[in-house]
């Protein structure tokens, strides 16, 4: 049996909530894992026990802030797996949400509209990346890079850590060491919108 956590405490994203079968989760502010609705944003934790349902609320404006399908966030590559890529969410929809601890992953299949070998050919840890959510798996988005607004928008150079610079379709080259590299890169590589470094 869980610990349950009362009505009106602040819980942290993957905290269980209650179990399932005794109570109805907000779709936007909880999911449900291994038969426990566990809180999908962090906020102030409310229990209607009449409607048996719970929720989670964001005191910073929750309608702002829950990712939903076909927004766009930025974040930082931090893990490069066989057949996904993850991703630390900075910004949604050009709002900053670094401090919700929001993870995205890029599946293969979903890099882009052309054949991806290695993901290691075209990413690399600390690119920041412009994506779109496609779907929400427990405390992780789906997103995707498959759309020519959508990529590595900057990289820097692993052997001299300076800024990449664009040099024709898909390829990042060092203007101080020279080295080259395979992106998949969005139109505006290099010269993006958002802020990115904190």
């Amino acid at each position: 049996m869980m610990n349950e956590i009362q009505s009106g405490t602040f819980v942290n994203i993957g905290d269980p909530l209650r179990m399932e079968e005794q109570y109805l989760g907000k779709n936007d502010s909880t999911y449900v894992e291994d038969g426990k609705v566990c809180a999908a944003i962090s906020g102030i934790l409310k229990v209607n026990e009449s409607e048996r349902t719970i929720t989670v609320e964001n005191t910073a404006s929750t309608n702002e802030i829950v990712p939903k399908h076909g927004d766009i966030v930025t974040g930082e590559v931090y893990m490069i797996r066989k057949s996904s890529v993850g991703v630390r969410i900075q910004t949604l929809n050009q709002k900053l949400v670094m401090d919700l601890g929001l993870i995205g992953n890029i599946h293969v299949a979903n890099v882009s509209r052309s054949y991806v070998d290695k993901l290691d050919n075209v990413f690399q840890k600390t690119d920041m990346i412009r994506a779109k959510i496609i779907a929400q798996r427990g405390k992780e988005y789906s997103i995707a890079t498959n759309a020519p607004n959508l990529g590595v928008i900057t990289s820097t150079c692993k052997y001299c850590g300076k800024e990449m610079q664009r040099k024709g379709k898909g390829q990042s080259i060092c203007p101080f060491c020279n080295h080259y590299d395979r992106k998949i890169m969005a139109n505006d590589f290099g010269d993006p919108v958002e802020v990115l470094k904190f």
